[in-house]
């Protein structure tokens, strides 16, 4: 494991940055010329195909990036490790297509669009390609960054050259799709070129089913308030509420992606530590990685709540303005995950604590269910937001204990924790002062800006670890 984990961060974060800012270009133009009608339905057809797409994957996601991660240098092992999971994988990707091909078939809903939700099912059709978890396991993240960034330029140049009305809906949907494929037909080759050659093979499985399981219990209980928030719209309230809740979900977790990119860099390595019992590298990787969840996910969050009610209507059109209550909501979701991937994801599943990681979801899929049956008939998107803040709140305290109580981590960090409130805080009275002579862009522009510098300011002054750790590399850079 040679690869430095600040360049793999500053990859990862690329990535994500790229996340944010790619639908900055394209959503408003989807949102004007589908409307929230064809928004909602996009969404609606993605989703229940998603959810058949994550039984398909049976936790490999999580799992692949772990056991790869374990192999290190040991290029036969990890043939065989490949090749093992890319057998389960196709095994669940040929059972879960058959059922979600029959349901399409038997739901009335369906049938109104049959073509439409067959064509959605690609991304299951296609799941044993992708195969992102092992670059993630590799470490590979400049090859994952450069290979999304070119995908995305594509798939914009194509959404504005194919989509003019409504009336394309079905265009947009199969440029997602073709996105989605030559993704993973570049990955999978990738791996091959690399050494790597996937086979179908009829033994080793075995050894994998158990943690596999466990895995794809806790992905199945997630997608309770995840994709079913969506699904449960669909079929309860209107695909309008589907989009205003899908519209304001995405952009929430589209910062989202900002604030988990340590975890997802950090977990393999996290892992190798483990492997070689370096609890005191552990320690320091999770107070580095508190700081820097803290430092990202509080002024995000609040800055997110701030411009929210001139944002939305300017953004998506004035039809969108249901979005505006459920955005403000889920933006404190990108706290609660922020938190969770760092005891749940980083620590719990990087130690290899599946069934813990898989108690915790739980408790957060019970509480979600409960109140989305109560509150998405009352409240729509609003009652969908509200569900999704309440369960990831309740498993973050859940996680935290198991990591306090299970585990030898010692979690720190707290002290950057309270720097970073205190800086996201004083947003609040910039853009109330801001409103009250200036509106439009130039108001968002203006408190995103003033916001920005504010906060990095009472960072430096309150020395802030995270800050520091940035200038580092900064200065590290302009010296190379």
């Amino acid at each position: 494991m040679s690869k430095s984990i600040k360049k793999n961060l500053v990859f990862n974060i690329l990535l994500n940055v790229s996340n944010v800012l790619f639908p900055l270009i394209t959503a408003p133009y989807v949102a004007r010329v589908l409307m929230p009608e064809g928004v909602g339905m996009f969404n609606f057809a993605n989703t229940f195909a998603g959810y058949f797409a994550l039984l398909a994957a049976l936790g490999i996601p999580t799992y692949g990036v772990r056991e790869v991660a374990k192999c290190g240098d040991d290029n036969k092992r990890l043939n065989s490790l490949v090749s093992e999971i890319f057998t389960v994988n196709v095994i669940t990707t040929i059972m879960t297509s058959f059922v979600f091909v029959l349901s399409v078939f038997l739901i009335p809903q369906m049938q109104e669009h049959l073509l439409f939700f067959l064509a959605a099912g690609f991304v299951i059709y296609s799941k044993p390609f992708n195969v992102e978890w092992y670059f993630q396991g590799r470490e590979e993240f400049g090859f994952i960054t450069m290979r999304s960034l070119v995908i995305r330029v594509i798939g914009i140049m194509g959404l504005f050259l194919l989509v003019h009305s409504k009336d394309d809906l079905f265009i947009y949907l199969l440029l997602s799709v073709f996105t989605s494929i030559v993704n993973q037909i570049w990955n999978y080759i990738m791996m091959i070129k690399s050494g790597v050659r996937p086979r179908i093979v009829s033994t080793g499985l075995k050894k994998h089913l158990h943690p596999l399981f466990i895995l794809f219990s806790s992905s199945i209980a997630i997608s309770i308030y995840t994709v079913l928030d969506t699904i449960m719209l669909g079929f309860i309230s209107s695909y309008s509420e589907v989009a205003f809740y899908n519209n304001a979900s995405h952009i929430a977790k589209s910062f989202l992606a900002v604030v988990t990119s340590l975890s997802i860099v950090a977990m393999p390595r996290l892992s190798y530590y483990r492997e070689t019992d370096n609890w005191n590298e552990i320690n320091n990787l999770i107070k580095k990685s508190t700081s820097i969840v803290a430092f990202l996910a509080l002024p995000i969050t609040f800055g997110i709540v701030c411009i929210s009610p001139s944002f939305v209507p300017l953004f998506y059109g004035d039809a969108f303005y249901g979005a505006i209550i459920p955005l403000q909501i889920m933006a404190f979701v990108i706290m609660a995950i922020g938190f969770n991937n760092l005891t749940g994801v980083q620590v719990l599943v990087g130690l290899g604590h599946d069934k813990l990681f898989l108690y915790s979801v739980l408790v957060g899929t019970f509480s979600n269910f409960s109140l989305n049956i109560v509150l998405i008939p009352l409240y729509g998107a609003v009652g969908a937001s509200l569900s999704s803040v309440i369960a990831e709140t309740l498993i973050l305290f859940v996680t935290t204990y198991f990591v306090v109580s299970r585990t030898p981590i010692k979690l720190r960090g707290g002290t950057d924790i309270a720097k970073s409130f205190i800086g996201a805080v004083t947003f609040f009275p910039i853009a109330s002062i801001c409103h009250n002579f200036i509106v439009g862009w130039i108001y968002v522009f203006t408190v995103v800006i003033i916001c920005a510098f504010t906060y990095i300011l009472s960072q430096y002054i309150l020395k802030s670890e995270s800050l520091l750790i940035a200038k580092d590399i900064i200065t590290k850079k302009i010296r190379k």
